[in-house]
């Protein structure tokens, strides 16, 4: 396996950074601290929205309180540096890369649930889909260049952890109701029926998930765009009033998926997001396929 040159260099750093503070085990922490003194770490983790100055100075603050140091100058593996390379390995194969890179690395680590990199990297709302977009698509997929955030991460230091650039619902789903404000949705004629049918079951307390079956192309679509239509009307109970409509995009969910699991992890995002919201319905064509 082939590992390339500016993540070699990054984990001969992460030993050395080991060795200097004499500590004993060679940790994913020093593995993320490296990183982040990295050109390509700094970059990836500033565009995908986290503060790398902040997680340095958090990184600092674990290997002070939670490391202990040690007269031996060669530090040991631990055994959670050892999983996420060896899951690393595992995903470059399965996806028939040529070479590991960070990006593999970072994604692997925050699978290490336990360590306190993945933690910090989690506290900035960074999480292992976000690393495999950026893998994908590179700064592209955040609407920002590179150049940008390198000339903001002097300037990061304290604030706050901001909504990240690209919100997950605008990249994987379509807002219906916006477009039946946009006028871009057809008139619904003729299917009256089904769509009242459909708006009692979303009114019910429980078992409230109405599935329209049909072969493609008959309409079903349709019946939600004009659901989305009457919501936007104000033609609705009052149980469904101000609800926003989202569909999910298969394609734009199913683009660049590399590892197995991604496209679970992209949806149960979109799910999490969607339960953010106090009135949103999803839409999902042709499930029942």
């Amino acid at each position: 396996m082939n590992i390339n040159r500016a993540l070699n260099n990054i984990i001969s750093q992460a030993y050395l950074e080991a060795k200097s503070r004499k500590h004993e085990y060679l940790t994913p922490e020093h593995m993320l601290f490296s990183a982040l003194n990295a050109d390509e770490g700094k970059v990836m983790i500033s565009t995908i929205g986290g503060s790398p100055g902040r997680i340095l100075k958090r990184l600092e603050g674990f290997f002070s309180d939670h490391m202990t140091t040690v007269e031996s100058s060669e530090p040991i593996q631990s055994v959670s540096f050892k999983n996420v390379m060896e899951r690393a390995f595992l995903h470059v194969v399965s996806s028939e890369k040529p070479e590991m890179d960070l990006g593999d690395v970072l994604a692997s680590l925050l699978q290490e649930k336990d360590s306190f990199a993945a933690f910090f990297l989690m506290k900035e709302g960074i999480t292992r889909i976000d690393i495999l977009d950026y893998i994908s698509h590179g700064a592209s997929a955040y609407g920002e260049n590179e150049d940008k955030f390198e000339e903001e991460f002097e300037e990061e230091g304290e604030r706050e952890p901001s909504a990240k650039p690209k919100k997950v619902l605008e990249a994987f789903t379509v807002d219906l109701t916006d477009k039946a404000v946009r006028g871009e949705i057809d008139p619904l004629i003729g299917r009256e029926d089904v769509l009242e049918r459909t708006i009692q079951v979303l009114s019910r307390r429980l078992k409230n998930n109405p599935v329209h079956v049909g072969d493609p192309g008959v309409g079903k679509t349709a019946i939600t765009e004009g659901l989305a239509q009457l919501i936007v009307d104000g033609r609705v109970p009052k149980t469904l009033q101000d609800y926003r409509i989202y569909a999910l995009d298969m394609g734009a969910l199913l683009a660049g998926t590399k590892y197995r699991g991604d496209f679970e992890e992209r949806l149960k995002k979109v799910i999490q997001e969607l339960l953010k919201l106090e009135k949103a319905i999803l839409y999902i064509d042709e499930i029942h396929t």
